[in-house]
């Protein structure tokens, strides 16, 4: 296992990061040891949470640095999520910050319209009449549902990020990208607030 200290400017962003998921933890869309987030940082590596760590309460040595190649560097053992962060930043070079959540409300949305509407449970996801959600719902992207940590949901989510900011795993969670940390989270907590007007007007909270 890698125990390379982390850089000046790794652990400088490892800050911003905890930072991050502190303030997505507190927000409630992340729980236990649910959840992953990570940054690119300068050199091309990646700065990412390890697997099983507490997102509300990192420490240092809740660090990974991973190669583009997903070859570990610093810390560990890394995230399974690890490959689906490493494909977005591949597919997207502007790319410098994602967030994997577990959104509450969003989790229960799907659950309930897909016990609703069947098959056809995407049209209705988050579908408001308020302009608000006609303009974040098109930043939303689907993924279907396959095992985390597979390099199937990898491939699948870097493809869906290509067309828009967020992406919805069915079954799983929402990961958002962009070009730094608070962007992520800032869609993240949008796109749950709007879920939690659509269950109150379906009488589901």
């Amino acid at each position: 296992m890698p125990d390379t200290p982390l850089s000046s400017e790794a652990a400088a962003s490892w800050q911003a990061l905890t930072g991050l998921c502190r303030d997505a933890w507190q927000a409630g869309l992340l729980r236990g040891f649910n959840g992953n987030a990570s940054v690119r940082l300068p050199d091309g590596t990646m700065l990412i949470t390890r697997s099983g760590c507490d997102k509300g309460r990192l420490r240092e040595e809740d660090a990974c640095v991973q190669a583009p190649d997903g070859a570990l560097l610093c810390g560990g053992p890394a995230s399974s999520e690890g490959r689906m962060h490493l494909a977005i930043y591949a597919a997207l070079p502007q790319t410098r910050a994602v967030l994997h959540t577990h959104p509450p409300r969003l989790l229960a949305l799907s659950l309930r319209l897909a016990a609703k509407e069947g098959e056809n449970w995407r049209d209705a996801f988050l579908s408001l009449p308020l302009f608000e959600a006609r303009t974040w719902r098109q930043r939303l992207a689907f993924a279907p549902a396959l095992p985390p940590g597979t390099p199937e949901l990898a491939r699948a989510v870097a493809q869906a990020a290509q067309t828009a900011p967020a992406v919805w795993m069915e079954g799983h969670g929402l990961c958002c990208h962009g070009e730094n940390p608070a962007f992520c989270l800032d869609l993240s907590e949008h796109l749950e607030h709007l879920a939690g007007i659509q269950l109150e007007s379906m009488g589901a909270c």
